[in-house]
């Protein structure tokens, strides 16, 4: 009889664990992308995401979520654009976005917001930008964060900018040849 019982305890022990293994969330991200060749090709580059659901899975933010990376190295002081938007035409379709972060080794720089002037809640647009914080040589990555709404799954897509920030020396530059077409102009309009 007491083996019977520790072989029922045993059964009930398995049979609950892979009850709860079933139900944990599912992490559904994508693999790192690099997006360093594009910046120094293009000053920008794509961020898209495409989520479906295995058999079985269920939908929900208690259930399937992800969280994107996108690396890229710069040089210099470089300005940062970022865009991320993904369509819901219903609350219960689609995918949920729940952040947009830019971060280093040190963790995280910015935080991206939901843009409610430019586009509509169903747009689920997400901005973020340096803005007076250019970003200095290193390594970064930028993150969307989100979970699958509905069995469908969903996309996301977005862009990324960086813009080089001038030095002073430049601005020095530019001011010397303002004043040089000034006196120029000054002399000529003198001598005529």
């Amino acid at each position: 009889m007491k083996k019977f019982l520790k072989s029922l305890f045993v059964a009930a022990m398995f049979a609950g664990s892979s009850l709860a293994a079933h139900a944990a969330p599912v992490d559904l991200s994508n693999a790192s992308v690099d997006l360093t060749q594009d910046l120094l090709d293009y000053s920008s580059g794509e961020l898209l995401g495409s989520f479906s659901l295995a058999a079985g899975q269920l939908a929900g933010a208690a259930n399937n979520f992800f969280s994107d990376k996108y690396t890229f190295t710069v040089t210099g002081l470089n300005d940062l654009s970022a865009l991320a938007t993904s369509l819901k035409p219903s609350p219960n379709s689609g995918l949920v976005m729940t952040g947009f972060s830019l971060g280093n080794a040190s963790g995280i720089l910015f935080q991206g917001s939901p843009d409610l002037i430019n586009f509509t809640a169903q747009d689920q647009a997400w901005t973020l930008k340096s803005g007076s914080t250019p970003l200095a040589t290193g390594n970064y990555f930028l993150q969307v964060d989100g979970y699958v709404a509905s069995a469908a799954g969903g996309s996301y897509s977005g862009n990324l900018a960086v813009t080089p920030v001038p030095e002073p020396e430049t601005y020095g530059m530019l001011l010397a040849g303002l004043g040089l077409v000034g006196f120029a102009a000054r002399r000529r309009k003198l001598q005529a």
